[in-house]
């Protein structure tokens, strides 16, 4: 049976980092679940008897850390190890499991964190704990596991988890079968860089051919609001091609670096894309400044995003400072 208490739990999680997600930009989508009392079960003896028998979880030692499970799966490889920040950012991170990319032998990445849960949600699961009679539970840590994948591996982890990882003596003695298991992965993989690589082309076609939105659309690949750019803002790109050259050369990472850092909260059309990348940058010997622009940007837009400026430099050199 399934609590309300741990769904609630898991509700609010989902929330806290899709709710970050969305404000950041990033192409994206969050799913999450409780792990149900009968996997609960089912992981505790697999484990045990993968441990000679002997009790892996107790509740003194090993506890089960993903109760909580979610999982972020990005339109585009480039944004995992963003993503990957983001949450590290958000929350205290107790364990991860990573896998290592070697030449000779080929595997699939994974990228999963384990996060103490927040107070809040600490709190609500030692009470359900304290409520139920039930020993299942008193191996349970308060803690959530966040998975990253990319949207064309997605499906693939779903069949390992379910029919490799959860009955591993079927694939005993079956190396050629897994090794092709395992290579339709690298064909995944393969097409995730592709696609990069297409949305890469896509930006520099239309920005040959002097396609602003759909240059910017395809360059930032960010969740923008529907709309093109205004007439003011295509005419200024039009007859400053300098200018139009930089926002198509300008690093995405730190745009989403900036946005991640300095909570800025606004959203997010081609029109103030096109306003904050000009302001963070605006003091840099790389900007090219234009006072046409200058003149259009509201003032309301302008102070808020100066003060979001202020405070990303703040966090930043901080955190350089603790490194």
């Amino acid at each position: 049976m399934q609590s309300t208490s741990l769904s609630l739990i898991v509700k609010e999680l989902h929330q806290l980092i899709e709710e970050e997600l969305q404000r950041v930009g990033i192409q994206c989508r969050v799913f999450s679940r409780v792990k149900e009392y009968d996997s609960l079960r089912e992981k505790v003896e697999r484990k045990r008897l993968e441990n000679e028998g002997n009790p892996y979880y107790t509740k003194e030692g090993k506890k089960i850390q993903d109760i909580a499970g979610i999982r972020i799966v990005t339109y585009f490889y480039e944004d995992v190890e963003l993503l990957w920040n983001i949450c590290a950012k958000m929350f205290t991170v107790v364990d991860t499991v990573t896998a290592d990319i070697t030449e000779s032998n080929f595997q699939p990445l994974r990228k999963n964190m384990v996060c103490r849960m927040p107070d809040n949600q600490k709190q609500m699961l030692l009470e359900f704990i304290n409520s139920v009679n039930d020993n299942i539970y008193e191996i349970i840590d308060s803690t959530f596991e966040i998975q990253f994948r990319t949207i064309l591996s997605e499906g693939w982890h779903e069949v390992d988890h379910i029919l490799r990882y959860k009955c591993k003596d079927d694939w005993k003695n079956l190396l050629q079968e897994s090794r092709m298991f395992n290579g339709i992965y690298a064909t995944l993989e393969t097409s995730d860089k592709a696609l990069e690589a297409l949305f890469n082309d896509l930006a520099h076609n239309h920005y040959k051919n002097k396609n602003w939105s759909a240059m910017l659309r395809f360059k930032y690949k960010m969740h923008f609001s529907q709309g093109d750019l205004s007439h003011q803002l295509n005419t200024i790109l039009n007859e400053n091609h300098d200018f139009a050259k930089f926002l198509y050369l300008y690093n995405r990472h730190d745009l989403l670096e900036f946005m991640t850092l300095s909570g800025l909260k606004m959203m997010l059309s081609l029109n103030n894309l096109i306003y904050v990348i000009y302001l963070i940058n605006r003091e840099s010997d790389v900007c090219i400044r234009n006072e046409k622009l200058e003149e259009i940007i509201p003032k309301n837009i302008q102070n808020y995003i100066s003060n979001s400026i202020i405070r990303f430099n703040h966090i930043k050199n901080n955190l350089y400072s603790a490194t």
